[in-house]
């Protein structure tokens, strides 16, 4: 194999912010927000031409409930935002549900309000460090390589880069394989006949008597899945399987959502691979979108052939960004664990409440029986300020789904509620560390969830 020496170069940084976000996905852009209405000056460092990750270049609709009364959005941002998507008519009535497109635009709109500055199209590759400080990331685009100086750094990159450039420890994979979960390539069909769809979903329910994961509310809402065995969906996907009009692997997880403001539309969350995980590997995420393009168009034809109200349906969008529900989970002074989460454990320092169940896919834990739930008719777990805070760091923090978790844990806590209470936490934190001139450890997480509650977030009632 082939050596090369990359010459050092002296460069002089491109940019400078008092907080850097680096990502401009779920967390980070709540995270920028939250900082510069603290009175910092916040740069977003995005490999893509806009702002959502996983929520708008993976096409990631709708927000799960976090199985809590009255679904507390544990963020200021979150009430603030939703009022934004109800002008451009792109989220439903409970709030969930939202148009990718339209977030993008409203999420833009929070930024330049908030005095947030963005870069966009640009890729980081390594980080500066200096005895426990990060001085700077270094980054690729279109003006070269560019270095970025800050004081204090927000790792929002879903995967922890950042941190694992800077050197930080973390955790990867179930403990008991070494296996990501699933990945998956989401995408977008319109030119959809949603009632004529929902009157066929209504026929299979009378014809196979069985009434799971297919539902219609005349006169646009519907939705399905199928995972396997045991849906109404279920025989419909194994005729088309036995004609080789689809394979075992679409039968294993396929789901469809409507979106608030498109009447011809609908999204998947779909095709789900089971090999070649590591969302990591540059090599697996190109191997998902070629492969995930090709399911895609097989499982248009099939529905077109077994469905009605797709006769005239085409494929509207495809996600940029493949759908990565795990990779790396950075270690910080606090590691939720499994048993935190499964008994429901509080925390005096917690920005986040959440009750959404363990979700692994392809993996089936017996955990009932090893943990028991706390009996204090608060029936939800807490995430702690630590779980932000990079083991090892001065003025590292990290925010979204790579936040500090076991493998468990995070299955739960990688939903976009979540995802939104940790960026906005976080930002809050920075902005706290450089007011008193102090590490990130020595925040105290008490004064950023009160903070959080003055400006207008909502937690649990009980």
């Amino acid at each position: 194999m082939k050596t090369f020496v990359i010459p050092q170069r002296e460069l002089r940084a491109a940019y400078e912010a008092d907080v850097v976000v680096c990502g401009g996905g779920t967390a980070g852009v709540f995270a920028a927000i939250s900082a510069a209405e603290s009175g910092k000056r916040v740069l977003i460092v995005e490999q893509f031409g806009s702002l959502g990750g996983s929520a708008t270049n993976g096409l990631v609709t709708p927000l799960m409930h976090s199985h809590i009364t009255d679904d507390p959005a544990c963020s200021y941002i979150s009430i603030r935002l939703r009022e934004k998507l109800k002008a451009y008519g792109g989220v439903d009535v409970t709030g969930r549900a939202f148009d990718p497109t339209v977030l993008m635009v409203a999420l833009e709109e929070l930024c330049a309000e908030a005095g947030v500055q963005l870069l966009y199209y640009t890729f980081i590759s390594d980080v500066l460090v200096e005895n426990g400080t990060v001085k700077a990331i270094v980054a690729a685009n279109k003006s070269g390589t560019v270095v970025i100086a800050g004081d204090i750094f927000i790792d929002c990159t879903g995967d922890g880069d950042v941190s694992v450039l800077a050197g930080a420890q973390y955790t990867k994979g179930n403990p008991e394989t070494g296996k990501n979960q699933p990945i998956s390539l989401r995408y977008i069909v319109s030119g959809v006949d949603i009632p004529a769809l929902g009157e066929f979903f209504k026929s299979e329910i009378e014809r196979t008597g069985i009434a799971r994961d297919c539902s219609y509310t005349p006169p646009l809402s519907v939705y399905a899945a199928c995972c396997g065995d045991g849906a109404t969906l279920s025989d419909v996907f194994k005729r088309a399987i036995a004609a080789g009009d689809l394979t075992v692997e679409d039968h294993l997880y396929w789901q469809m959502f409507n979106i608030p403001g498109r009447n011809d539309s609908v999204a998947f969350n779909n095709p789900e691979f089971f090999e070649d995980l590591d969302g990591t590997n540059p090599d697996t995420l190109t191997k998902t979108q070629v492969a995930g393009k090709k399911a895609i168009y097989r499982q248009l034809a099939f529905y077109k052939k077994y469905m009605k109200g797709f006769e005239n349906a085409y494929i509207a969008d495809i996600a940029a960004m493949v759908g990565i529900r795990e990779s790396r989970n950075i270690t910080t002074e606090y590691v939720l664990t499994g048993a935190d989460l499964l008994s429901r454990k509080k925390f005096d320092d917690a920005f986040c409440q959440s009750n959404y169940p363990v979700d692994i896919h392809g993996y089936t834990l017996e955990f009932v029986s090893r943990f028991k739930p706390a009996e204090d008719a608060r029936p939800y777990y807490e995430i702690p300020y630590g779980s932000l805070v990079v083991k090892g760091f001065e003025n590292l923090l990290v925010a979204g789904r790579c936040l500090g978790a076991e493998f468990l844990a995070q299955s739960s806590l990688r939903i976009q509620p979540c995802c939104r209470s940790a960026g906005e936490a976080a930002g809050i934190a920075a902005a706290l560390a450089l007011d008193a001139k102090i590490p990130a450890r020595e925040v105290d997480g008490r004064k950023v969830r009160k903070i959080m509650e003055d400006r207008g977030a909502v937690y649990a009632a009980v």
